[in-house]
């Protein structure tokens, strides 16, 4: 839109201030410190708790994304298969990337995301994953971004997939990549969150499909909101390879270790 040159100075002094002024009639507050927010970069969370969450950093697994415990005096850090990847590797998603490990203010976000229908953090986690992808990823590595789907009376009742709304922000980066959705969920599923580890593998078992032969022969980036057992992300790499795809990667905001079981 193009701002006429009379209101221009007018404008740009909205732009600046229009946050402060609104955060002054109806403050926000940080979920995690209580602090005042004063951006609208993130409107859940302040800068320090936000920026304090554990992201994943080198060295991690080439295969389950999961940190070692940090070597030092070895120059270099690089990313090296773990032990349980080495003696069982996942044989439907190639490799898993997380940006943060899913704890504090990242765990917080992804719950107010996913659940109680905080459209607006779909921003700030996507730009954990960017900021991710830039240092880790090849962003010619992929010809199409697949979110995970939901069944559609529960995207109905939640007013949107967020799988997709991150799949989304990320396009720019892995600009020479598509957005596809013909992987669908086919049956309804219980909420994973709910389950224990154990039964979270069966509960999506034969649950998604691949519509037509578009994702035949390419390679898939798989995106999630966040992978706990791996057991979705290996269920929906399943049926992407059975459809034909070469490559399913999968890639989420965040991981959680102490349950990431890759139900292979």
């Amino acid at each position: 839109m193009k701002i006429p040159a009379a209101v221009r100075p007018l404008y740009l002094l909205w732009q600046v201030w229009h946050h402060p002024l609104l955060n002054l009639l109806l403050p926000m507050y940080c979920k995690i410190c209580h602090g005042r927010l004063l951006t609208d970069e993130n409107l859940y969370f302040c800068g320090e708790c936000w920026e304090s969450s554990p992201r994943i950093e080198r060295p991690f697994c080439t295969f389950c994304g999961k940190p070692h415990q940090a070597l030092s005096g070895l120059g270099e850090r690089s990313n090296f298969p773990c032990a349980d990847c080495r003696k069982k590797p996942n044989s439907f998603v190639r490799r898993i990337w997380g940006a943060a490990q899913y704890s504090e203010a990242v765990a917080r976000g992804i719950r107010l995301f996913k659940f109680y229908g905080k459209e607006p953090m779909a921003e700030p986690l996507a730009a954990l994953m960017l900021a991710f992808a830039e240092k880790e990823m090849d962003a010619e590595g992929y010809d199409c971004i697949v979110p995970v789907p939901l069944y559609p009376s529960r995207e109905r009742e939640r007013g949107y997939n967020q799988s997709r709304l991150l799949a989304e922000h990320l396009l720019h980066f892995f600009a020479r990549c598509t957005l596809d959705e013909s992987l669908c969920r086919i049956r309804p599923t219980r909420a994973q969150s709910t389950l224990k580890s154990v039964d979270r593998a069966e509960n999506v078992r034969g649950a998604f499909a691949v519509k037509g032969d578009a994702l035949k022969g390419k390679r898939v980036l798989l995106i999630d909101d966040v992978i706990t057992t791996g057991g979705t992300v290996t269920e929906c790499a399943r049926a992407l390879r059975r459809a034909g795809v070469q490559e399913v990667d999968a890639f989420a905001p965040a991981l959680a270790f102490a349950s990431l079981r890759l139900d292979r």
